[in-house]
């Protein structure tokens, strides 16, 4: 990523941001930065993945059930690093998003809808998700992982 080597002990670095347009090849920009800072923070391969995983599903629901893949839009992703985790913060500009309307795709009368995977996938492989519905509209997804001790 070019940028100087930082010390995975220090306290929080400064939040990095990174805007992308609503199409999903783009996030492979997304990858490479987790990747980055997989290296960077010297962060485990099985956190790396997991947030990799997470993100990426995030940032797909972002463009595609957010933003509609609208050439207007654009969806930001946040990531702050410190010696207890990471966060990232992933935000589109759709018409919002209530969590509590998809349902569990592990309930037998759910076993062939093809929605929910993703939010269970997100749910799977961090320790916290939350969302919260902007007022100006849009959706930002929270994910947490803690690093291990």
């Amino acid at each position: 990523m070019g940028a100087a080597a930082m010390n995975p002990d220090s306290e929080s670095s400064a939040p990095i941001r990174l805007t992308i347009g609503s199409r999903l090849e783009l996030l492979s920009l997304v990858h490479a930065l987790i990747e980055g800072l997989g290296r960077q923070y010297e962060l485990d391969e099985e956190l790396t993945g997991a947030l990799q995983i997470a993100v990426i599903e995030a940032g797909t629901n972002a463009i595609q059930h957010g933003n509609v893949f609208a050439e207007d839009k654009a969806v930001t992703f946040e990531f702050a690093v410190d010696p207890k985790g990471v966060v990232v913060e992933v935000e589109d500009h759709g018409s919002g998003f209530d969590p509590n309307r998809v349902q569990d795709p592990t309930d037998s009368s759910a076993l062939l809808n093809p929605h929910g995977r993703g939010l269970y996938l997100m749910r799977s492989l961090v320790d916290e998700v939350t969302f919260e519905t902007r007022p100006d509209h849009g959706t930002r997804v929270r994910l947490r992982k803690a690093r291990p001790t």
